[in-house]
């Protein structure tokens, strides 16, 4: 009965149903997969933070009192793990009158799709910085350009979506020199090797820089990059001559996470003088997977969950709380299920604000380590196989990518 193509175009590629949420377009979107499959990872982005769920079988069934739960006067887009399911859902639907498309290749495709949101910085700031978010997956990197050179350094991009990085020096016409990791990503495949190849030319070979924790256990005897830096507690990157990061050692989710406090130079008159000084307020703190702007940083991935929970009390309380609380926090991540990303709207907060938002950080060490180690999620699928391959900085092959980075991220801890 259900057998018949639709007419027409069937598919939806995952940018065009973005740019449709963005403009607001009149759309219901129809998940079509198991309630396990739904609990586990959906589509949250603007108002379609709960898409309606009806698994395909149920649709079999005709009922009539399930189909008023799918309105005849909105362009229905269903969705599945890879397209499969959410066709043979739009083939259905499409007998019955309804408008409907399937998203190409699923959740899947939907893992590729960004969004990117400028960060406010002092008009007189010499520098500017972009946020990248992976919608899907909650990753997040960030781009920091310097006004004075049009140069710019990247931090913790992610592989599946590294033509946004790209975009962004393309359209603001400055050229990407330097890339960073905060840590080993467990969940995702860093970027830097997919971007480093993609920019890399024969003139410009000796001006890309790649900086890497020096306490992690990189082995990079087979890579193909070039001028691997590894940093210490305490170095500085100059993104130009008035704008640097300090890496800052916060050991917890990782043992060689780093975190990067970018300082800027600020020349104002002081009794006739000329002063240079380092930016003391509004600092940005780009925290990786060690801080988030409603939770902590898992400690379990290395599997020494209870040595790097006190590790990771140890960061907050003897470093990161102990930075002004106008600190404004830039993580590598955000909880899809906690928050529902909008278009262009950054995700930061003020450190006075998460020390008041996250409970754990005002927990003694005894009861932090306790709350921690008692509160293990699933990890991260292929989570093993993934941090090999950030750990080598091999380029991976794209037909892999989709499964391997399937599901949402679960960096994070929750009070």
């Amino acid at each position: 009965m259900y057998s018949k193509a639709i007419k027409g175009n069937q598919e939806i590629d995952p940018d065009e149903l973005k740019k449709k949420i963005d403009d607001n377009a009149n759309i219901f979107l129809l998940d079509v997969r198991t309630p396990q499959e739904y609990e586990a990872w959906r589509i949250s982005y603007e108002k379609y933070d709960n898409p309606k769920l009806i698994p395909v079988d149920r649709l079999f069934m005709n009922d009539p009192t399930l189909l008023k739960e799918i309105p005849k006067e909105k362009e229905i887009v269903t969705v599945c793990a890879h397209g499969n399911r959410s066709m043979i859902a739009a083939k259905i639907l499409h007998q019955l009158g309804y408008n409907v498309k399937s998203v190409k290749g699923g959740m899947a495709g939907w893992n590729k799709v960004y969004d990117i949101a400028e960060i406010s910085v002092p008009k007189e700031a010499p520098f500017k910085i972009w946020q990248i978010r992976r919608i899907s997956k909650g990753c997040m990197g960030y781009i920091i350009s310097s006004e004075e050179d049009k140069t710019a350094t990247v931090i913790d991009p992610s592989r599946e979506i590294y033509e946004s990085f790209l975009k962004i020096a393309q359209d603001n016409e400055f050229q990407i020199t330097q890339l960073l990791d905060t840590h080993q990503h467990a969940d995702h495949v860093s970027g830097i090797v997919k971007l480093v190849k993609t920019i890399t030319t024969e003139t410009n070979m000796e001006q890309i820089r790649i900086y890497c924790s020096s306490l992690e256990d990189y082995e990079t005897s087979k890579t193909e990059l070039k001028n691997i830096m590894y940093v210490k507690d305490g170095d500085k990157i100059d993104i130009d001559d008035k704008v640097t990061l300090r890496a800052i050692h916060t050991p917890g989710h990782t043992n060689g996470s780093m975190s990067f406090i970018l300082e800027y130079s600020t020349n104002y008159n002081n009794n006739n003088n000329n002063v240079n000084d380092k930016n003391p307020t509004n600092s940005y703190l780009f925290t990786g997977d060690t801080l988030f702007v409603d939770g902590v940083g898992r400690p379990d991935l290395r599997d020494q969950t209870k040595k790097f929970a006190e590790l990771l009390y140890n960061t907050y309380h003897k470093k990161i709380l102990q930075l002004p609380d106008d600190t404004i926090v830039l993580p590598a991540h955000f909880n899809g299920t906690s928050i529902a990303l909008k278009h262009t709207v950054p995700i930061l907060e003020t450190l006075g604000t998460i020390k008041k938002r996250v409970k754990l950080l005002s927990m003694t060490k005894d009861e932090f380590i306790d709350y921690i180690v008692d509160t293990v999620q699933p990890r991260p699928g292929n989570y093993r196989t993934i941090i090999s391959i950030n750990k080598k900085m091999l380029l991976q092959d794209e037909i892999e990518m989709a499964d391997l980075e399937a599901g949402p991220n679960s960096c994070a801890i929750s009070s």
